[in-house]
């Protein structure tokens, strides 16, 4: 009995260590800035097809781009489109 009560302040310490590593593992991956892409709805280049924006920004950040018809900005979102891209929603249009 003795050899049990020895042991389980560094099974307690093993545990703390394992559940501190992976919350921290998980923390930082989430934080990771990947690139995304993004398609800039209602926008298409001179050939038709969408335009589609590559940057690691996160969701809600509005950037700026030239879609032909002079400078726009664009909120990014996080919302998945079909074909694996997420959307940017145009701001200017809607502002009355």
């Amino acid at each position: 009995m003795n050899i049990l009560a020895a042991t389980v302040p560094n099974f307690l310490g093993g545990l703390a260590v394992l559940i501190v590593g992976s919350a921290l593992t998980w923390v930082l991956a989430r934080r990771a800035n990947r690139p995304r892409r993004y398609t800039l709805l209602n926008s298409a280049a001179p050939d038709g097809s969408p335009i589609v924006h590559l940057t690691t920004r996160r969701a809600g950040t509005i950037i700026r781009r030239d879609v032909g018809r002079g400078p726009e900005r664009f909120e990014l979102t996080n919302v998945q489109l079909p074909d694996g891209t997420y959307a940017a929603e145009p701001i200017d249009r809607y502002v009355v």
